[in-house]
């Protein structure tokens, strides 16, 4: 009878808990280039696009969380660019502004978005008319300063370069072809055992970036897939693993119960996309141990 007892005290003090959980926050920061489709420019074809299909899911997965959701949307379309769909000439500086300002706890979800120009150092292009450059180290150290979990979901060229510099592959061990290269096993498990100790602090980041430092990301691919007109082929992937319904261009609501991790994205991405695009912009993450839960339905 004791037992009893105790198991249906611990299952109402469950429950309670269950109910008390608190509603936590999620926050896109979008950046979205086209440049005005400038000539010369090895730019992606429709960033927009790419920008508007993973909010849109974003903010569906979050709202099945239970969480709260707050977007910023840096937008460049037909050269006339926009915040959050207000006029406003913005530039790297009030990325980093913004990023500075936002207001997180530990427990929250933070998603750095990027599609654009990357040049051969995997800066962000943010004005292909000007000097400007967002280097991997000063967004990396902006990203730092945050309270939270914090997420980049890179498409550009050269974009590898944010991985290596994220500290946690810091041999330069990289993913070609959906495999690990890396000199001996030592080499591929050590930065993983170095980050553990800083995985639930608020110096982690994980990358998952279009292509290694010495690839270019493209759109120029034909898989004969639904949606698929305008989108960079790791956009297209990222948004189906988010579960964005491409075929209707819609968001896709996941059932109850559903938990969209990190590595699950990755390898959802590796699982779906074919050998031959994989080895043309070969998808890069960063390496550690654990794989955080991003949305829980």
């Amino acid at each position: 009878m004791r037992k009893l007892m105790i198991i249906i005290l611990a299952a109402i003090l469950a429950s309670s808990c269950e109910m008390e959980k608190e509603q936590g926050k999620v926050v896109f920061v979008s950046v979205a280039i086209d440049y005005g489709a400038p000539s010369g420019v090895n730019a992606l074809e429709n960033p927009p696009e790419h920008q508007r299909v993973l909010s849109a899911q974003i903010e569906t997965l979050t709202a099945a969380s239970g969480d709260i959701y707050e977007e910023y949307l840096f937008l460049e379309k037909n050269g006339k660019r926009s915040l959050n769909g207000e006029d406003l000439k913005w530039n790297y500086d009030d990325i980093l502004w913004i990023l500075s300002e936002l207001d997180t706890i530990s427990t929250d979800l933070i998603i750095f978005h990027y599609s654009g120009h990357g040049d051969e150092t995997g800066a962000l292009v943010t004005d292909a008319n000007t000097a400007s450059r967002l280097q991997p180290e000063r967004l990396l150290d902006a990203m730092t300063g945050i309270d939270g979990r914090k997420c980049l979901f890179l498409d550009s060229c050269f974009s590898g370069h944010f991985v290596k510099d994220a500290g946690y592959m810091a041999n330069g061990e990289k993913f070609r072809d959906g495999n690990l290269e890396t000199d001996n096993l030592v080499n591929a498990i050590m930065p993983a055992f170095d980050s553990l100790k800083k995985e639930h602090g608020n110096d982690s980041i994980w990358v998952l970036a279009a292509a290694t430092d010495e690839q270019n990301s493209f759109d120029s691919w034909d898989n004969g897939l639904p949606g698929q007109d305008g989108f960079g082929a790791f956009s297209y992937y990222l948004a189906a693993a988010l579960g964005y319904d491409m075929e209707h261009d819609r968001p896709g609501i996941p059932a109850e119960g559903t938990e969209i991790t990190f590595y699950g994205i990755y390898h959802e991405i590796q699982s779906s996309m074919a050998a031959d695009l994989r080895k043309e912009a070969t998808p890069q993450v960063t390496l550690a141990l654990s794989d955080p839960i991003l949305f829980s339905t």
